[in-house]
């Protein structure tokens, strides 16, 4: 077992344990609403962590900033992997809880929505396999292209 798929479950793991105490410890109504809302910040957190990596790779594939190969092959293996936590994050009790900028047509548009988070898994993981040449020019379109994907669900299914 990897590190990657190790990491992946310990994640799932603790977000699963700490659901399973709030459930335990809060009447039904209010129950619904803490566990909503720990979903909603832990969706949150994975969302920030690979952002700051889109963020981080973003002004080096542009030529905004110095070409580092080694930091983008780092933030590219790093989105990658949070891609595969991302298809996890939207349960059906994290429309609601905490504020979200979350769209309601992600739950309407389910089919659709599980297929731009398949998507957003294989552009991440096609960049993180690009990134491994050091070679700029490798790296660009696949940047873009997983880019152009997370901008496709964000213009979609989330609230600016």
């Amino acid at each position: 077992m990897t590190i990657r798929t190790q990491t992946s479950k310990l994640l799932a793991l603790a977000a699963a344990t700490a659901i399973l105490a709030a459930s335990l410890s809060t009447p039904a109504g209010a129950q619904e609403n803490k566990v909503g809302a720990q979903w909603i910040k832990y969706r949150q957190g994975a969302y920030t962590v690979l952002g700051t990596q889109i963020g981080m790779m973003g002004p080096m594939a542009s030529g905004k900033a110095p070409f580092d190969a080694k930091a983008f092959q780092v933030a590219a293996e790093r989105a990658a992997f949070m891609a595969t936590i991302v298809p996890d994050l939207f349960p059906d009790v994290s429309k609601s809880g905490a504020p979200t900028k979350a769209k309601a047509a992600i739950w309407e548009n389910k089919a659709e929505f599980d297929q731009l988070k398949k998507d957003l898994g294989e552009k991440t993981a096609a960049l993180a396999v690009a990134a491994k040449s050091g070679n700029l020019e490798t790296i660009k379109p696949a940047f873009g292209a997983a880019a152009q994907t997370c901008k496709a669900c964000h213009d979609k299914y989330k609230e600016d």
